[in-house]
């Protein structure tokens, strides 16, 4: 009889797993045009897409982010580059700090999958579960005040560690933190670089297709909700891992 590994712990990434931005981007904030004046924006959307990922190129370099306060500094400093870079011309403090404080203090900055909650109030009550997210301080808040971190035994995020998914520190943490082995650990991303990580950490791999793209294919199993999790039976995880009755 074969040996069968029992599934104590699933970890989630945040992005576009558990959440996606309100406005469809990460850096356009809720009130980036009301900041803004749009009539003096350039309208080829390319230009200010550009300017963002200038921006961003900055950003990812810095990797120990510990505080909101940083997080905050952080992101003035990404504004004035994108501005700079589309040529706006009011380009002050009133602006900057505005767009910055939109960006991490606001609470609606995100949308949740209508899934989540559901979903993790059934799959708590037979396992361990955490977050594991490429990401800022400011996220951890957002949880809090949407009712949602309670849920959670670990909630891990890169910039307080200065490290990533990819280096497998982060994963370790989560293990250790949730007491359980990675081959008794679920860990469900919308990313497959991330995964080869995960996979390659010992965790069991499951990708997640938020936008139900049929033709998608993948190496590791795919689900398109959280409720296949909560379900279990529309789950197919590779032989010998047992998800429990």
């Amino acid at each position: 009889m074969m040996d069968k590994t029992l599934i104590k712990a699933i970890l989630f990434d945040s992005g576009r797993t558990l959440n996606v931005p309100r406005t469809g981007q990460w850096h356009i904030t809720p009130n980036f045009y009301e900041i803004i004046d749009k009539d003096k924006i350039t309208s080829n959307p390319m230009v200010l897409r550009n300017a963002m990922g200038k921006a961003s190129d900055y950003i990812n370099k810095i990797l120990k982010v510990s505080t909101q306060e940083e997080e905050f500094l952080m992101f003035k400093e990404f504004y004035r580059i994108a501005l700079n870079e589309i040529q706006y011309p009011v380009i002050d403090d009133n602006v900057l700090t505005a767009l910055a404080k939109d960006n991490v203090y606001n609470d609606e900055k995100f949308l949740f999958f209508d899934d989540v909650e559901p979903s993790l109030k059934v799959l708590v009550k037979k396992y361990k579960v955490g977050v594991v997210s490429d990401t800022w301080p400011s996220l951890e808040r957002v949880f809090v005040n949407k009712g949602l971190r309670k849920y959670f035994s670990t909630f891990i995020m890169s910039s307080i560690y200065g490290s990533s998914k990819a280096e497998k520190i982060l994963l370790k943490i989560a293990i250790d933190e949730l007491n359980v082995k990675a081959n008794e650990t679920l860990f469900i991303d919308d990313s497959e670089s991330n995964l080869k990580a995960v996979e390659e950490f010992g965790m069991i791999p499951i990708l997640i297709d938020r936008y139900d793209r049929k033709e998608l294919q993948s190496k590791y199993p795919i689900i398109r909700s959280l409720e296949e999790l909560s379900k279990l039976k529309n789950l197919e995880v590779p032989k010998g891992i047992y998800m429990g009755d």
